[in-house]
C-alpha cells in the first residue's frame, strides 16, 4: 500500500510530542492531553512517520467504542493512512490494501491469539486510544499483554490523566503506585495557546423532596446529609422536571444566544443518566424549545448515525446522550450542556466538560462553553477544579471505573420516590472578575461567603484523606486523629487558617508518606 507525503499541519504542542516520542528510547510512550487539543492528528503523524521509514508495515489502533473505529479511519483517511475500521477477529488481518485497522478492547480481549499472529507476521504499531481502559479488569491487562508483547513500538494517549490501585496497566510506567506520562499538555496550556476554550459553570440549587425508607426528606444542595441522602437528593433533582425544566430553559436560552451573536450553528447536548431517562428529557427538551431533540443510547445500534447526522446537521439544536459522547466523540459545534447524570467520578467529568472545549477558527474568542450542573458538592468540587487547573493534573484523579451512584435497575418504591423539586440559579463557577456572565449583563461575580470557601476546603480534604489512605495504607481515623493532634481541632469545626494547616499535612503526606508519630513540624 502507497503513503502519500504528510502535509497536514500540526500545532506547537503536536509538534513537540511528535519529536519527543521518535527520540524516545522505550518501546512505551504514554501522552496524555486535555480533550480536544488534537490528540488523533498527533498519533497520525506518528503512525505516518513509522510507515514512511518502514520500521512498521502496518498500524493497529485500539479504542473503546464501535463508534471511535469510524471516527480514527476517517480521521486517518484524511491524512493518507487508510485503516479498516471493520476488522473482525475472524478475519483476524485487514486487507493488503489498508495501512491497518482499528479495533476495539473487547474486541482485543476476546482473542488476544489472533492479534498476536499478526503482530509477528508484520511489524506493527499500536496506538492505544484512551488506555486506561485496559484498568477495568485483570483479564484485559493479561490479553493486552499477550497480544501485543511483539510490537514494534507502543504509542498510549488519553485525554483523561490516570491512575491504578489494583489493576495497574499494561505499558505504562508506575512510581510509588502512580502512572509517569511521557509527555503532558494541560487544560491550562491548551486555554493559553487557544487550543482549548475556557468553560463556565452555571450551577443550580433547588428545594428538593423525596420519600426513603417511610420517611419524607426535603433538602436542597447546601443541606448536610448522609452519603445516602446525599444520592437520592441528587437522583430526585435529575428526575423531576420541575427542576429539570428551569436549568434545560436557561441552557436553551443560552444557546439561543450564542447562535444569534456568535454561532449559528452552535449545538446543545444533555448527558443523562439511562435509556428512559434520556427519553424523558428530550420531550422535556421538546416541550421548552418546540423543536425534537435528538437521542443517542449507547445500546441503540443506529446511535452512531444520531451523533454523525446531530454533528452534520447544524440546524438540529439539541442532544440527549447516555455513554455515548464522554470521550473520542468529535462534535465540535457543542457549546452549551446540562450535566443530568448521576456518575460522579471526577475521570467521568472531564470527559463530558471535554466534548464541549474544542476551539473553531473563524469564531469570536474567547469562545466560552457552558456546562450547566446541579449544585452538588462532589461536582462543584470538580468544576472548581478545572477553573484552577494546573499542569500537574494527575492528583487525585479517580480509578478509570466509572462509579455511579446508582444502578439502572428502578429502586423499590418503598426505599425511594423522588416527589418534587425546582431549581434556582445559584453560582457560576468559572465566571473571572470583571468579565460579562452567561447572560450578558456585565455584572461581576459575588464575593465567596465564607461557608462556600470552607465548602470548598472540606471538599479538597476529603480528596486528600481518601488518596493518603490508599497511598499509604493509614484508615481515615487514624489520620484524622494526627491531623487533629496537630492542628488542634476536628475538621468539622476547623477555621480557614486550619483547614489549610490540614491540608498541606495531608499534601506533604501523599508526597513524602505518613509521618505520624513524629515529632511535629
Amino acid at each position: 500500500m502507497t503513503l502519500s507525503p504528510w502535509t497536514a499541519k500540526l500545532r506547537e504542542w503536536q509538534a513537540r510530542a511528535v519529536s519527543s516520542v521518535l527520540t524516545h528510547t522505550r518501546p512505551d510512550f504514554l501522552a496524555t492531553a486535555t480533550p480536544a487539543a488534537g490528540k488523533t492528528r498527533f498519533a497520525l503523524r506518528i503512525a505516518h512517520q513509522y510507515l514512511a521509514d518502514r520500521v512498521a508495515s502496518r498500524v493497529l489502533v485500539i479504542c473503546p467504542t464501535n463508534h471511535l473505529r469510524t471516527q480514527w479511519a476517517t480521521a486517518a483517511g484524511l491524512v493518507g493512512i487508510q485503516l479498516d475500521p471493520a476488522l473482525t477477529n475472524e478475519q483476524a488481518i485487514e486487507a493488503r490494501d489498508y495501512h491497518g485497522a482499528v479495533v476495539t478492547y473487547q474486541q482485543v480481549c476476546l482473542a488476544p491469539a489472533v492479534f498476536q499472529r499478526a503482530c509477528r507476521s508484520r511489524p506493527t504499531l499500536l496506538i492505544f486510544d484512551e488506555l486506561h481502559h485496559a484498568g477495568e479488569g485483570k483479564d484485559w491487562g493479561n490479553a493486552l499483554r499477550e497480544a501485543f508483547d511483539d510490537a514494534v513500538f507502543r504509542l498510549a494517549i488519553s485525554g483523561t490523566p490516570f491512575r491504578s490501585d489494583n489493576n495497574p496497566i499494561p505499558y505504562v510506567r508506575y512510581e510509588q503506585g502512580e502512572s509517569q506520562a511521557d509527555f503532558t499538555y494541560g487544560y491550562a496550556e491548551a486555554i493559553r495557546e487557544s487550543v482549548c476554550r475556557p468553560i463556565l459553570f452555571p450551577s443550580y440549587e433547588g428545594e428538593l423532596t423525596w420519600l426513603s425508607e417511610g420517611r419524607e426528606h426535603r433538602a436542597t444542595f447546601e443541606d448536610g446529609l448522609t452519603f445516602d441522602l446525599q444520592r437520592e437528593r441528587l437522583k430526585t433533582a435529575l428526575l423531576q422536571d420541575s427542576w429539570l425544566e428551569p436549568v434545560i430553559t436557561d441552557a436553551h436560552a443560552e444557546l439561543r444566544r450564542l447562535r444569534k451573536q456568535e454561532q449559528p450553528d452552535a449545538g446543545g447536548l444533555i448527558v443523562t443518566m439511562n435509556q428512559d431517562h434520556a427519553r424523558q428529557v428530550a420531550e422535556l427538551v421538546g416541550r421548552i424549545t418546540g423543536s425534537r431533540a435528538h437521542v443517542a443510547i449507547s445500546d441503540d445500534p443506529s446511535a452512531s448515525k444520531t451523533i454523525a447526522a446531530f454533528s452534520q446537521h447544524k440546524t438540529q439544536q439539541w442532544l440527549v446522550a447516555v455513554n455515548m459522547v464522554s470521550e473520542g466523540v468529535d462534535i465540535p459545534r457543542l457549546r452549551v450542556g446540562v450535566y443530568a447524570t448521576n456518575v460522579l467520578t471526577e475521570m467521568y467529568f472531564r470527559q463530558v466538560v471535554g466534548r464541549f472545549v474544542r476551539m473553531q477558527e473563524g469564531l469570536p474568542k474567547p469562545q466560552r462553553a457552558w456546562l450547566y450542573l446541579p449544585k452538588d458538592a462532589t461536582l462543584v468540587h470538580y468544576a472548581k477544579r478545572i477553573k484552577a487547573e494546573r499542569d500537574h493534573v494527575l492528583e487525585e484523579i479517580m480509578p478509570s471505573v466509572q462509579r455511579t451512584l446508582f444502578g439502572t435497575a428502578a429502586t423499590s418504591l418503598k426505599e425511594y420516590i423522588p416527589l418534587h423539586g425546582v431549581a434556582r440559579m445559584d453560582s457560576l463557577i468559572g465566571g473571572d472578575e470583571g468579565e460579562p456572565t452567561a447572560e450578558g449583563s456585565g455584572s461581576v461575580a459575588p464575593p465567596v461567603a465564607l461557608h462556600d470557601k470552607k465548602n470548598e476546603l472540606r471538599d479538597q480534604h476529603r480528596s486528600l484523606v481518601g488518596t493518603v489512605s490508599r497511598k499509604t495504607g493509614i484508615d481515615h481515623r487514624q489520620l484524622n486523629a494526627e491531623l487533629i493532634k496537630r492542628t488542634g481541632g476536628r475538621v468539622e469545626q476547623a477555621t480557614v487558617g486550619q483547614l489549610a494547616r490540614r491540608i498541606a499535612l495531608l499534601e506533604k503526606w501523599r508526597d513524602s508518606g505518613f509521618d505520624g508519630g513524629r515529632a511535629r513540624t
